[in-house]
């Protein structure tokens, strides 16, 4: 935990200056300092809490941690409700679990300084939990269920990867992470060729076992809890390589390519062969640019690879 007592002069003051306008809003929060155990102003881009305040504490205490240090669990959380606010510009509640507690979790987005920051009101429930007519009193089983509520709003129902959502809270994080670790970070678009005739020809369920498989080979080929996938839409994948440079990056891609074409689909005694076509956008640690910007330079190197003849990689 870092205090204003371990910062410089000049970032005292800053935090000072800060501190008045974090401390005005707290004020607008009264009403609720008897309901909630603490109240945290989090960044949820780069994952740090700013400022806290506990229950029965009179002042809001300036701190520098990452958010997610509260449940325990020591990786970022799969389903962020600050981030969800963050970028949605809405108020969003959220049952989280720590070791030893069910925490009730208001997020709310405020603007502070030209800032954006979420305010959390976290709330013990772990004696009050009650699910429709039955009150759960197990708290390892209702652990159990919101840890799969949670992975269930961040995963693509067909394929088992995660969805859209995923990459719209999980991206950006990851590439503040990698600017300030000075370390490049690479996203691969990828695309089944000529999907669309695979469902005239074998049927929509054949076309939905082929994006499963692609899925499974798509993970496959990448690092266990360092890279992640998330499918973007229809028959196109997003493929995101952490600490990885282009040309690492696009051996990865043609191994996926090739893995794919040299793959023979069975789905009820047909046998079926595809191709796919990968774009590639790698971010040096000197380029700051939006997720957005990153995932459409990706998809302009994707729409390249299709025009120019398919079952290829641009980058």
């Amino acid at each position: 935990m870092l205090c204003c007592n371990d910062k410089s002069k000049e970032e005292v003051i800053k935090v000072e200056i800060n501190l008045k306008g974090f401390q005005t809003l707290i004020s607008q929060l009264t009403t609720f300092e008897k309901m909630y155990e603490q109240v945290r102003i989090v960044d949820p881009i780069k994952k740090e809490v700013l400022f806290v305040k506990n229950k029965n504490q009179e002042e809001l205490m300036p701190v520098l941690e990452a958010c997610f240090g509260i449940w325990g669990k020591g990786t970022v959380c799969k389903n962020c409700i600050s981030m969800r606010a963050y970028n949605e510009n809405d108020t969003f509640i959220k049952i989280e679990t720590s070791l030893d507690k069910i925490i009730m979790v208001t997020a709310i987005p405020v603007k502070i300084e030209d800032r954006m920051v979420v305010v959390e009101l976290l709330k013990n429930v772990t004696k009050s939990m009650i699910l429709g007519d039955r009150e759960l009193t197990e708290s390892l089983e209702i652990k159990r269920l919101l840890e799969q509520a949670n992975v269930a709003a961040v995963t693509d129902e067909l394929t088992q990867i995660y969805n859209k959502r995923y990459i719209i809270e999980r991206l950006p994080v990851d590439m503040v992470k990698s600017h300030l670790e000075n370390q490049p970070i690479s996203v691969l678009m990828a695309d089944i060729d000529h999907f669309k005739k695979v469902n005239d020809t074998y049927g929509h369920l054949a076309g939905d076992y082929i994006l499963k498989e692609v899925a499974g080979i798509l993970g496959k080929n990448t690092r266990q809890d360092v890279d992640w996938i998330a499918r973007f839409g229809g028959e196109e994948f997003m493929v995101c390589l952490t600490n990885t440079d282009k040309e690492i990056a696009g051996a990865i891609a043609d191994r996926m390519r090739k893995a794919i074409e040299d793959t023979v689909f069975s789905y009820n005694g047909e046998k079926i062969k595809l191709t796919s076509s990968f774009g590639l956008c790698t971010l040096t640690s000197e380029e700051m640019i939006d997720y957005e910007t990153l995932i459409h330079r990706s998809d302009k190197k994707l729409y390249e690879a299709k025009k120019t003849g398919r079952n290829k990689v641009v980058g």
